[in-house]
């Protein structure tokens, strides 16, 4: 067993340097095995980060970090899907475990990715990619191995919710936006989020684990929540409906549907009770039924504790020699991803069924005379 397994962090932003704190500080999550930050790279050495991060750590060098050969498990916290891409295929290249939370990035190019580390006998996790702390690849992976998932939908993005919610309460779709953004939900070009891309990126990730499909982003079919009508999603909701952006998909078949689109979900499903940042994804397996895992899916500390889940998990597997297998062994081609919603706002329902929302208009418009 070697002495210490070395780590090194690419970028020490809100989730980078949250994480390197945690490390640093040897918290029980990884205790048992012994670690060793050796490097942080960082864009800029003059910027304060905090305490808890010795500067001596600090390299501004990416490429000094994937030549030292004293790590052993890289850790990909920078986002984006041109520098990260070429940083994680490097440290797969040269042998390295990687552990990222870039959406992007596993949406994208993950089939790909996947098929590196397996050449080079290398492990990539990316549980924080999807849905923050909660533990959905872990659950695909583990909980249900060996049992064939048929369906999953979700909410998956907190800014889109917490938008959403606000203007249930009153106002506009302009006015919930800045506050979101205030409060620290929103970017400050908040179009990934409120267009649906973030969430078709963590779709697609969802496709390729629970189905082994080679989905990628560009395949799916994504709308988002922009100008919604403030008036329109309060009438909904004195109806007894929420609207929530969805990511589902569905394999039969036929083969695999799935799309991220705005619709209205009952108040008493557990979807529709989601309130604020809140993510939650509802699993359905042939012989487990259905799951519900809920929390918060975004922010510094949820995504890093996710991330120390997979860094503890590699860690053992190298001391063990062994790594965890992932529920597949390769991602299948595919074709075809058809769309489920309809092409207008539809009422979502269990079954994954779904009627127009037209008739509570109807309905409304009824009652008004």
């Amino acid at each position: 067993m070697q002495a210490s397994i070395g780590i090194g962090i690419l970028g020490c932003g809100v989730v980078g340097g949250s994480l390197a704190r945690r490390l640093l500080a040897k918290e029980p999550h990884v205790h048992g095995v012994e670690h060793t930050v050796h490097a942080i790279a960082v864009r800029s050495l003059a910027r304060n980060r905090g305490e808890g991060i010795p500067p001596s750590l600090l390299i501004d060098s990416a490429n000094a970090l994937l030549a030292d050969h004293r790590i052993d498990l890289v850790v990909e916290t920078m986002g984006g899907t041109t520098l990260a891409a070429e940083f994680v295929e490097r440290a797969l290249e040269r042998g390295c475990h990687v552990v990222t939370a870039n959406k992007a990035l596993i949406g994208s190019q993950g089939p790909r990715l996947h098929a590196l580390a397996a050449r080079r006998g290398a492990s990539l996790r990316y549980e924080a990619a999807v849905g923050g702390a909660l533990p959905i690849l872990r659950t695909i992976d583990e909980a249900l191995a060996g049992d064939p998932i048929e369906s999953f939908v979700g909410v998956l993005n907190g800014t889109c919710n917490a938008i959403l919610s606000a203007m249930e309460r009153g106002g506009s779709f302009e006015e919930a936006l800045a506050d979101a953004q205030r409060a620290g939900f929103a970017e400050a070009d908040p179009s990934e989020d409120i267009d649906g891309l973030d969430s078709a990126h963590k779709l697609a990730v969802l496709v390729q684990r629970a189905f082994g499909a080679a989905a990628i982003t560009p395949r799916l079919r994504f709308r988002g929540i922009r100008g919604i009508d403030g008036d329109a999603l309060r009438r909904y909701s004195k109806r007894g409906y929420r609207m929530k952006l969805l990511a589902a998909a569905r394999c039969d078949e036929r083969g695999i549907a799935a799309e991220v689109a705005p619709a209205l979900v009952p108040r008493e499903h557990p979807l529709g009770a989601l309130e604020g940042a809140q993510n939650g994804v509802l699993l359905r397996a042939r012989d487990a039924g259905e799951l519900y895992l809920r929390g918060v899916g975004a922010g510094g500390p949820a995504t890093s504790s996710a991330i120390l889940g997979d860094i503890a998990d590699v860690l053992r597997g190298i001391v063990a020699r062994t790594q965890r297998n992932d529920r597949i062994d390769g991602f299948a081609p595919i074709l075809d991803i058809r769309p489920i919603f309809p092409d207008t706002l539809a009422i979502w329902n269990d079954g994954f069924l779904t009627s127009p929302a037209t008739r509570l208009d109807a309905a409304h418009s009824s009652s008004a005379h």
